[in-house]
C-alpha cells in the first residue's frame, strides 16, 4: 500500500471516530449541566483538569513513541523496537503509580485549593480519587496506542474507539436521564478507560505480532535518547495545557466554579473547532516519520505545503464561522444564560485561527523528522506570556482576561513557530501564504457576510429572537448553506489542483455509498469493453 494510500484510509476511519466523539460530549454537555447543576460539572471540569496537569509531569517521553516506534519498525530493528516499547511501558507504569499515589495522599490539599464549597468538598475528594485510577490505567498503557499510529494502522484503533465511545454516549444518557449524579460520570470514563486499553492491546498484538513485553528489554540509554527528545516536546505540551487548564484554575482561585464552567463553555466549542481541524494532522505524523527515516526530504516538503493547504480549507472557516455566529451558537447548544460564553468563544476561536493559519502545519510535521526544539521554543513563548499575562488580567478583568490572556500567548507562539516553519522546509512565506491561505480565508469572509446576512433576514422574518428550537433550526440551515457557498468559492477559483483532486477522489471512494457507485459504473463499464472486444 502506497504512503497515500495509507494517508487516506487512516484520515477516513480516524475522521469518523472523531466525528463521533465530537458528537458525544455536544450532545452530552448540556444535558449533563441541567441535570448535576452548574457547581457540581465546574468540580467535573477541574478534577479532569488536575489529572491533565499530572501527565505533564512525564518529561514528555510519551511524545517521542511514534517517531522512535516508526522509525525502527521501517528499518526492521525488532530489538531495538522492543526496546523503545518496554522501556516506554515500565517507564509509565510506575511513574503513573508514583503521581496517583502522592496525589492521593494529598488529595485534601489538592480540593482545598479551589473554592469549593463546603457541602461538595466530599465529593469532590472522591470524583478526584475515580479520576486517579482513570489516570493510573490511561497513562500506564499509553504506549500501545502509539504502536497502532506509529505502523499507521490507526483505522483499526478508529473503529474500536467509535463503538467504545458510541456505547459511552448511550450509557452517560440513561444515568443523566434517570437521576444519577456526577460520580457515575467518572465511574463510565473508568470503564471506558479499561475496555479501550484490553482492546488496545489485542491490537498492537495482532499487527505486531514480534512485540514482546519482557523487563529484560528495558534499555537506560533508550531512555534518555526518548527523555531528550521528549523534554523539548513537553515544553509545547505545558503550553497548550497553560491555555486550556492554567486560565480554569486561576478562575477558580481568584472568582468562582460558575465562571469556571462559563468559560470551559466557551473554550469547549472553540475546542471543537480545533479537534476537527486537527483531523487532518493525525494521519501525518506517522506519514512524516516514515518518509524522514528514509530521508525523502523533497516529499517531505511537499508534506508540508499540503499539510498547509489542507489544514487551511478545513480550519479557516470553522474558525470564522465561530467568530461570525458565537452568540447564535451557544444559544442553539444550552439556551439563554451564557451570553458571556459566546465572548468567551470568539476571542479563543481567533486564537486558534492564528494558530492553525501559523503554527499547526509545522507543528504535524517538523518533531517527528527528529528536530522537536521548534515546538519547544514555540511552547516557551506561548507558555511564558499565558503564565504572566492570564495571572495579571484574571486578577483584574476576571473571566475576559482569561481568554485575553490565551489569545496574546497563542499570537506570540504561532507567529515564531510560522517563521521558522518556512525556514526549515525552504518555503517563501509570501508564495505559502498567496498558495495555500489567502483564498480560504477571503472565501470563509465572504461566505461568513452572505449567512450572517441570511440569518438575521430569516430571524426576522420568522420572528425567532432568543428562541432556542428556532435558532437550532436556523443554525443548522444557516451552517449548511455557509458550506456549500465556501465550496463553490473555492472549486470556482480553481483553489484546488489535479492533485487535490485526485486525492478527493480516493478519499470519497471509501465512502460507502460513494464506494458502491463506483464499483456499479465500472461494472458496466467493463460489460461494454466486453461487447466492444
Amino acid at each position: 500500500m502506497s504512503l497515500t494510500d495509507k494517508i487516506i484510509k487512516n484520515t477516513y476511519y480516524h475522521l469518523i471516530s472523531q466525528a463521533v466523539a465530537f458528537l458525544s460530549p455536544l450532545i452530552l454537555t448540556p444535558i449533563i449541566i441541567s441535570k448535576i447543576g452548574n457547581i457540581d460539572f465546574g468540580i467535573y471540569v477541574l478534577v479532569l483538569g488536575f489529572i491533565g496537569s499530572f501527565g505533564l509531569l512525564d518529561m514528555g517521553i510519551s511524545s517521542s513513541f511514534v517517531k522512535f516506534i516508526s522509525e525502527h519498525y521501517n528499518r526492521q530493528e525488532e530489538e531495538s523496537l522492543n526496546e523503545v516499547i518496554n522501556t516506554g511501558f515500565l517507564f509509565y507504569f510506575f511513574f503513573s503509580a508514583l503521581i496517583a499515589l502522592t496525589a492521593y495522599i494529598f488529595s485534601d490539599k489538592i480540593i482545598s485549593l479551589i473554592n469549593i464549597p463546603p457541602q461538595k468538598i466530599d465529593l469532590a475528594n472522591t470524583a478526584l480519587h475515580i479520576a486517579l485510577v482513570i489516570f493510573f490505567l490511561s497513562t500506564s498503557f499509553t504506549i500501545f496506542n502509539s504502536v497502532i499510529i506509529a505502523l499507521q494502522k490507526m483505522y483499526m484503533g478508529a473503529i474500536a474507539s467509535t463503538i467504545v465511545t458510541s456505547v459511552q454516549l448511550i450509557v452517560v444518557l440513561i444515568l443523566m436521564l434517570s437521576g444519577f449524579g456526577l460520580i457515575s460520570l467518572l465511574i463510565v470514563n473508568l470503564a471506558v478507560s479499561v475496555v479501550s486499553i484490553i482492546i488496545t492491546l489485542i491490537i498492537a498484538k495482532k499487527i505486531l505480532p514480534g512485540l514482546r513485553l519482557t523487563p529484560k528489554f528495558f534499555s537506560r540509554i533508550r531512555f534518555r535518547k526518548m527523555g531528550t527528545f521528549g523534554v523539548q516536546m513537553q515544553i509545547s505540551r505545558l503550553s497548550s495545557f497553560a491555555s486550556e487548564k492554567y486560565d480554569e484554575f486561576l478562575l477558580g482561585i481568584f472568582t468562582n466554579l460558575t465562571n469556571v464552567t462559563f468559560y470551559n463553555v466557551g473554550n469547549k466549542i472553540s475546542s471543537y473547532g480545533r479537534i476537527i481541524s486537527l483531523q487532518v494532522n493525525a494521519p501525518i505524523a506517522p506519514a512524516s516519520a516514515e518518509l524522514s527515516a528514509k530521508g525523502e526530504t523533497e516529499k517531505l516538503k511537499q508534506l508540508y505545503i499540503d499539510c498547509t493547504k489542507y489544514l487551511n480549507v478545513i480550519s479557516v472557516p470553522i474558525f470564522i464561522y465561530m467568530l461570525f455566529f458565537a452568540d447564535k451558537i451557544i444559544l442553539a447548544w444550552l439556551g439563554a444564560g451564557y451570553e458571556i460564553s459566546a465572548v468567551i468563544l470568539r476571542i479563543l476561536s481567533a486564537g486558534y485561527l492564528i494558530n492553525f493559519i501559523m503554527s499547526a502545519p509545522g507543528n504535524a510535521i517538523i518533531p517527528n523528522t527528529g528536530k522537536p526544539k521548534y515546538q519547544m521554543f514555540e511552547g516557551l513563548i506561548g507558555l511564558s506570556v499565558n503564565l504572566l499575562l492570564s495571572y495579571i488580567l484574571i486578577k483584574e478583568f476576571g473571566i475576559l482576561g482569561a481568554a485575553i490572556g490565551s489569545l496574546v500567548s497563542t499570537i506570540s507562539a504561532s507567529s515564531y513557530l510560522f517563521y521558522k516553519s518556512n525556514k526549515f522546509f525552504g518555503t517563501k512565506m509570501h508564495v505559502l501564504v498567496k498558495d495555500t491561505i489567502f483564498n480560504p480565508f477571503l472565501s470563509s469572509i465572504l461566505c461568513a457576510l452572505i449567512s450572517y446576512g441570511l440569518y438575521i433576514l430569516l430571524s426576522l422574518v420568522l420572528e425567532t429572537e432568543n428562541d432556542r428550537a428556532a435558532t437550532i433550526f436556523l443554525v443548522v440551515l444557516n451552517i449548511s448553506i455557509f458550506a456549500v457557498i465556501y465550496i463553490y468559492l473555492l472549486f470556482k477559483t480553481k483553489f484546488f489542483n489535479e492533485r487535490d483532486i485526485s486525492f478527493f477522489t480516493k478519499f470519497f471512494s471509501k465512502v460507502p455509498l460513494v464506494n458502491i457507485v463506483l464499483s456499479k459504473k465500472r461494472e458496466n463499464r467493463k460489460i461494454i469493453d466486453e461487447e466492444i472486444f
